[in-house]
C-alpha cells in the first residue's frame, strides 16, 4: 500500500546528524535548541510514520484503538513538526514573540486547533476513521495541511519582511528550507501513497544545518573557541536582569608582538591560551575575536574577581611555546558592569570590542562598561551622523577666532575653525567630531569644505577693512597626506580668485610622523603659493632640529604648554620662544585668558596672541560684523 524507500536512509542521516550535534560544543541560544528539537521531532515522525503505516496495511491484527492512537500521535507529531520549523524561522529573524504578540496568538492559537482536532479523533472520528474497509480520511483531515500551509508560508513572508536584519545568505536559505516545506506539503497531497514527506523535511534539515547550524561557522580556525559571529548570536539571549557575567581581556602590544616573536611563534601562544581557558573555565563560554582578544561570557557567576585573578597569576607567568623558547604577555581587563541594563546587543558588543582595543592606551588596565559607556557609545553614534549630514548636505559652519599681534594690539589675522550640529541644533565640539570624522574617511571632505567655505569669505567680504593679513585653516594630518591636496585646493583658489598666500595652512605634531612625506608635501604646496603653521607645538612629536629643515612661517605654542609656563615659571619657554626667533619663525601663543597672561607672552618674545582673552570662536557673518572697523584692542 505505502512506498517506504525513503524512511530508513532519512533516519539514519538523522541519527547522525543528532550525535554529530552532541559531538561538538554549542553556544546555548535558541536556535541550536530549536533545531535539536526538530531533528528529535522528525526522527519520532519517521518512526511512527512507518510504524503506523505498516499498522494499517495489517489493520486485521491490531485493535481499532490502538491503530486510532497511532494515528493520532503521527498527525500530532505532523503538526508539531512543521510547528517548530516555524520557529526556527522566528530565531533566524530574532522575532520574539512577546513583541509580536498578533502574530504569536495566531499561529499559536492554529497550532494548538490543529492539535485539538487531532486529539478529538479519539473519539469522534474527525480526521480519519477505521472502517471494516481499512483507513479512511474525515471532513477535516485537509486542516493537518492548511495549519502546515499556513506555517511554512508565514515563515516565507517573515522572511520577506525581515530581510534586512539578516544576511543575503541566511535570507536566502530561509526562503528555500521553507519553500521545500511547501513542495513536500503538495507532494504529499499529490503522491499519497509514497511516505515521502519525511525526505523534504531531511533537505529542509539539511538546508538548515549547511546554512545555520555547522558549528564551523561559530569556531575561530586558530583557536578552537567561539568566534565573533557566535558571541554577536548568543549577546541578545542574555537576560539583563539575570545579571550575566562577561569578561574580556586584549595581549597589549599583539600587533606589535607579532612582529617581534612572530606570527607563528603568537599564534601558538594563542592557542595555548585558548586551551588554558577551556579547561580551568568550563563553566564559562570563551570566545576568541581575534588580534588578541578574548571575551568570556557565563552566568551569573559569584567568583568573578577570582576569575580575573586566576587569569593575571597565568599571564604573570610565561607561556612555553617549545623546548627553547618562551613568552611573557602582559594583559589588560574589561569588564561589563553586571547592572548594566542592555537592550541593545549589538552595541553592546561593539562597546565591549572598542574597550578592549582601547583598554591598554589608558592608564587603568581594567574597564568597566556601564551605563555611562553606553551613553557615550550613544553619544557618538549621534556625533557620526551629525558628520555625515554636514558631508551630505555640506553643512559643515565657519567660525573665526583673531589673532591678535601684540606690536599693535590689533587684530592682524584669524583662524578658521568647523562646527557642526547635533540634531538638537547644539553645536559640537571639535575635540569630539575630528577623531569620529577621521576615523570613518570623512575628514578629508569635511576640511575641504572649511578650504572652500574660508575661500567664500573671504571673496565676499573686505578683509583687509577688518584687519586681517590672512585666515588659517587646519589641516588634519589624515587630510594632509592625500597626494591630490594641492590640486584639489588650487582649483578652490583659482575657483575664487583667492592668493595661496592669503591663506595659512595649519598642521600639528601628528603630521611629522613620517617626516619625509611631511617635506615632500609641503614642498610640493609650497610651490604652489601655500605657506604653513605648525600649531599646537608641545603636545606631540615635533623638536626643534626636525623643525629647522621645515619651511613653517609660524610656530603656534599649544596651550597647555602657555598655562604650565603659569603655573611654576622657569627658563624653558622663553628660551623656546628665543630659539624659534632665531631661525626666522614667528611665535603664536594659544590659550590666552587674560590680560596678564598677553602681556607675559609679549615679553618673552611672542609675536601672536589667541584666546578668549580676545574672543571666542564666532560664526563668520558675526565675525565681519564685529570687526568690520579696522583692528581690535584687547
Amino acid at each position: 500500500m505505502w512506498n517506504y524507500d525513503f524512511i530508513i536512509p532519512s533516519l539514519i542521516i538523522l541519527i547522525l546528524f543528532t550525535l554529530f550535534y552532541f559531538s561538538r560544543r554549542r553556544i546555548p541560544i535558541r536556535l541550536n535548541k530549536t533545531f535539536l528539537i526538530i531533528l528529535l521531532v522528525e526522527m519520532a515522525t519517521i518512526l511512527i510514520d512507518g510504524i503506523s503505516s505498516k499498522c494499517l496495511e495489517h489493520n486485521s491484527l491490531f485493535p481499532t484503538t490502538f491503530l486510532k492512537i497511532i494515528n493520532v500521535v503521527f498527525f500530532m507529531l505532523f503538526l508539531l513538526r512543521g510547528f517548530f520549523f516555524f520557529i526556527f524561522t522566528a530565531d533566524i529573524l530574532n522575532i520574539r514573540f512577546s513583541r509580536a504578540k498578533l502574530l504569536a496568538a495566531i499561529s499559536i492559537i492554529i497550532f494548538t486547533a490543529s492539535e485539538l482536532l487531532v486529539l478529538t479523533n479519539l473519539f469522534y472520528p474527525s480526521i480519519f476513521d477505521m472502517t471494516e474497509e481499512g483507513y479512511a480520511r474525515m471532513t477535516f483531515y485537509n486542516a493537518i495541511y492548511i495549519s502546515s500551509f499556513y506555517l511554512a508560508i508565514t515563515s516565507l513572508i517573515l522572511t520577506v519582511i525581515f530581510k534586512n536584519k539578516i544576511t543575503n545568505r541566511k535570507f536566502a536559505a530561509s526562503l528555500s528550507f521553507n519553500s521545500v516545506l511547501i513542495i513536500g506539503y503538495i507532494v504529499r497531497i499529490i503522491f499519497s501513497n509514497y511516505l515521502i514527506m519525511d525526505t523534504f523535511c531531511l533537505t529542509s534539515l539539511i538546508i538548515i544545518y549547511l546554512s545555520f547550524e555547522n558549528p564551523d561557522f561559530y569556531l575561530d580556525e586558530k583557536t578552537g573557541l567561539f568566534n565573533k559571529e557566535a558571541l554577536s548570536l548568543l549577546l541578545p539571549e542574555l537576560k539583563p536582569e539575570s545579571k550575566p557575567f562577561i569578561l574580556g581581556f586584549i595581549i597589549n602590544n599583539y600587533s606589535d608582538l607579532r612582529e617581534i616573536y612572530s606570527g607563528v611563534q603568537m599564534d601558538t601562544a594563542v592557542a595555548m591560551i585558548s586551551d588554558y581557558l577551556t579547561k580551568n573555565q568550563p563553566n564559562l563560554y570563551a570566545f576568541y575575536v581575534r588580534d588578541g582578544r578574548f571575551i568570556l561570557v557565563g552566568k551569573n557567576i559569584m567568583h568573578g574577581v577570582k576569575i580575573r585573578k586566576d587569569i593575571s597569576k597565568r599571564f604573570s607567568e610565561p607561556w612555553i611555546l617549545n623546548e627553547n623558547n618562551s613568552i611573557y604577555l602582559d594583559i589588560s581587563f574589561v569588564k561589563v558592569s553586571q547592572h548594566l541594563q542592555f537592550t541593545d546587543s549589538e552595541k553592546l558588543l561593539s562597546v565591549l570590542i572598542s574597550a578592549l582595543n582601547n583598554v591598554s592606551k589608558i592608564d587603568s588596565s581594567n574597564i568597566l562598561i556601564s551605563e555611562e559607556t553606553i551613553n557615550i557609545t550613544d553619544r557618538n553614534t549621534e556625533i557620526k551622523r551629525a558628520v555625515e549630514k554636514a558631508v551630505e548636505q555640506d553643512s559643515v559652519e565657519l567660525f573665526l577666532q583673531p589673532l591678535i599681534d601684540v606690536k599693535t594690539n590689533k587684530i592682524i589675522g584669524a583662524e578658521a575653525l568647523s562646527r557642526i550640529r547635533d540634531s538638537d541644533g547644539n553645536i559640537i565640539s571639535p575635540v569630539q567630531f575630528i577623531p569620529i570624522a577621521e576615523h570613518n574617511g570623512r575628514i578629508g571632505q569635511l576640511g575641504e569644505q572649511m578650504f572652500e567655505k574660508t575661500c567664500r569669505f573671504i571673496k565676499e567680504h573686505d578683509i583687509k577693512s577688518m584687519g586681517l593679513a590672512w585666515i588659517n585653516v587646519n589641516i588634519s594630518p589624515i587630510q594632509f597626506m592625500h597626494k591630490n591636496l594641492n590640486n584639489r585646493f588650487s582649483e578652490i583658489l583659482n575657483k575664487y580668485g583667492i592668493p595661496a598666500d592669503i591663506i595659512h595652512l595649519e598642521i600639528t605634531e601628528e603630521s611629522m610622523i613620517d617626516y619625509a612625506l611631511l617635506q615632500k608635501q609641503i614642498q610640493i604646496m609650497k610651490n604652489s603659493g601655500f605657506q604653513f603653521v605648525l600649531d599646537d607645538y608641545g603636545s606631540g612629536y615635533s623638536n626643534v632640529t626636525r623643525l629647522k629643515s621645515c619651511p613653517f612661517i609660524n610656530v603656534k605654542l599649544d596651550m597647555e604648554i602657555v598655562w604650565d609656563y603659569f603655573k611654576r615659571k622657569d627658563k624653558i619657554l622663553p628660551t623656546l620662544v628665543e630659539t624659534f626667533k632665531q631661525m626666522n619663525f614667528t611665535v603664536t601663543a594659544e590659550g590666552i585668558e587674560s590680560i596678564e597672561m598677553a602681556d607675559a607672552m609679549k615679553n618673552i618674545g611672542c609675536d601672536f596672541l589667541q584666546g578668549f582673552c580676545f574672543s571666542k570662536p564666532i560664526p563668520a557673518e558675526e565675525f565681519a560684523q564685529k570687526y568690520s572697523i579696522n583692528g581690535l584692542k584687547p
